[in-house]
């Protein structure tokens, strides 16, 4: 067999997919996370965040605290990670399943939306406050989880289908 039949019988490669909204997400989510790290150094260095003081509204006081670091680092580059990962997942290819691909996206979802969850209930009842930027962040993760979860609910239809032809 010649180099040329080889070539022609060649499975084509794999297509690009992306899933656009959870790409979205990614970069909203990660843009917010970077003005958290700006903020965040603003407020180590004394010069505030710019955000509103109010009895109940403070970013200065919550990224402040002693809740504003894990491990000595600052949340927002976690989210930067987190969203980089939401981005990844968001990138796929036709040798992928669209079942697997939307478990991927969930289980990233369900992990960010977690870590929402336990964030805003400490900003709320354990430091008092609101952080705009947190919040932010809180909704770009809630609007991704629900995304995730309704298309792994229709990929899970489609796959159901698919095995009763």
């Amino acid at each position: 067999m010649n180099a040329t039949n080889e070539i022609s019988q060649a499975k084509p490669a794999p297509k690009t997919i992306i899933s656009w909204p959870h790409l979205v997400f990614a970069v909203l989510g990660f843009a917010i996370s970077i003005y958290a790290i700006w903020a965040h150094g603003r407020v180590e260095a004394g010069l505030g965040t710019g955000c509103p003081v109010t009895n109940t509204i403070s970013c200065d006081e919550v990224l402040g605290s002693k809740w504003g670091k894990f491990f000595g680092i600052p949340l927002g580059y976690f989210g930067a990670v987190f969203w980089v990962m939401v981005g990844i997942t968001a990138i796929t290819n036709s040798a992928t399943s669209l079942k697997s691909a939307a478990l991927q996206r969930f289980g990233i979802a369900a992990v960010g939306i977690a870590s929402s969850a336990f964030l805003f209930y400490v900003s709320e009842f354990l430091i008092g406050k609101i952080c705009l930027i947190c919040l932010s962040t809180h909704i770009t993760s809630l609007l991704n989880f629900l995304y995730s979860s309704f298309a792994l609910i229709k990929a899970r239809k489609v796959a159901t289908s698919a095995e009763n032809l």
